[in-house]
């Protein structure tokens, strides 16, 4: 299991704290596979329909609040919000019903074993590859005035809650001219309308706090602009 250290953006402070790096995300069905290429004594069919009669189980035993011990995971339970008085009852407008998962048997036998590898954090800045002028069909030397263009990179995403965050034009005289609409937004691709620019060379620049996690922003807007220029006639 490898995993790398990233700076600690919750604390005043400098510090750090570790981070996971996962590769891939393992389905059913490709769990199932693994399992038939080891042992091949029943069918995808026969398992599929046991797993599936297991989980009608344990969901059933969840609905009637049975507290659930299984080697991969123990489920227990807890109510939050407050109860004014002891004649209260449950009102889903102030509590919530929580389901907790926690490391079953064979978890806990292995976690402590499970050897870790310290690496280089993967990189995190925004990295813009090329851009596409649609109305020329040219790529990293024009940009059309109010025309469609397609930026393609790493880390794209235009994403935040401070007014600076953005997609810009750079003129040599530092002079900014904000993107106002995008077609797509996304961390490898964003297509845009290029706002009305007079005839030079510019920067492409983008302002982003965007994360992997939807909605959750860093706290520093990261801007990070592209090693070539490109001329609006």
């Amino acid at each position: 299991m490898k995993y790398y250290l990233t700076e600690n953006r919750l604390t005043e402070e400098t510090n750090y704290v570790a981070r996971v790096l996962t590769t891939r995300t393992i389905n059913q069905d490709e769990l199932i596979e693994k399992m038939l290429s080891k042992r091949n004594l029943v069918s995808k069919t026969d398992i599929v329909a046991v797993l599936n009669s297991y989980y009608e189980e344990i969901i059933e035993s969840i609905e009637e609040g049975d507290n659930i011990n299984l080697p991969l995971v123990n489920i227990g339970y807890s109510i939050s919000g407050v109860f004014e008085t002891e004649e209260d009852s449950f009102n889903a407008d102030i509590h919530k019903l929580h389901v907790n998962l926690n490391g079953g048997k064979l978890i806990n036998e292995i976690k402590e074993s499970i050897p870790l590898q310290k690496i280089t954090a993967p990189l995190t800045n925004t990295f813009i590859t090329n851009c596409k002028d649609i109305t020329s069909k040219t790529t990293n030397t024009t940009i059309t005035s109010n025309g469609l263009f397609e930026l393609n990179g790493v880390r794209l995403k235009i994403d935040g809650d401070q007014e600076e965050v953005g997609l810009y034009f750079v003129a040599p005289d530092g002079t900014e001219t904000k993107v106002q609409y995008l077609a797509q937004n996304s961390f490898k691709k964003v297509i845009g309308q290029a706002p009305v620019l007079a005839a030079g060379a510019y920067k492409i620049r983008i302002k982003t706090q965007a994360t992997n996690t939807s909605g959750l922003f860093l706290k520093d807007i990261r801007i990070s602009d592209a090693t070539f220029t490109v001329t609006a006639a």
